[in-house]
């Protein structure tokens, strides 16, 4: 691999020296490494010419303009009627709150949240993978950076612990217990 590219995921990212001497980090936007390559020499073209190269710099958008966007988006989707209903409940608690402050923390609180008003784990989850869905979808449409993606995709799902003991009635359990030995 040659130096100054690496590789995240499938995407090839460009590391380089700016005109100051920091080194700025980059993505080529692009599974090919010939083409992170090719902006790479571009890039050094331009710190020897002189020229600080142009760093793409994303606005700070809203959860009400992405909950925008991805609502035009899921239209096409066969389950949009109960995407689309989540969507509204999530612009409700999230309305004006800028995607930069969105962590695991309070996502975890939205969460407990959701259980805590009688929701069931199921939904809760379904309602947490639309949420990591539309910041997936935030950072394809450049609305939000791929380090805020990073914090919302860390959230696990509630996983709900079923003991298998307490499914069975107590007369059966070293039966059944035996019959596992056994076989």
């Amino acid at each position: 691999m040659a130096k100054g590219i690496f590789k995240r995921w499938n995407i090839y990212w460009i590391h380089y020296a700016g005109l100051d001497g920091r080194i700025i980090r980059e993505s080529s936007g692009s599974t090919k490494f010939k083409d992170a390559e090719a902006l790479l020499i571009k890039k050094r073209q331009s710190i020897k010419e002189g020229k600080q190269p142009e760093i793409k710099h994303i606005a700070n958008h809203t959860f009400n303009e992405i909950a925008e966007q991805y609502s035009k988006w899921a239209e096409r989707q066969r389950c949009f009627k109960s995407k689309k209903y989540i969507i509204n409940q999530l612009n409700e608690v999230f309305g004006n709150l800028p995607l930069r402050r969105f962590s695991s923390m309070l996502l975890e609180q939205y969460q407990t949240e959701i259980l805590q008003k009688g929701n069931k784990p199921a939904t809760c989850n379904r309602w947490l993978a639309t949420i990591k869905h539309m910041f997936t979808k935030a950072v394809e449409w450049d609305m939000v950076e791929e380090e805020t993606l990073k914090r919302v995709r860390k959230l696990n799902s509630y996983k709900k612990t079923i003991d298998v003991y307490d499914s069975y009635p107590k007369k059966s359990v070293k039966p059944l217990s035996m019959l596992v030995i056994l076989t």
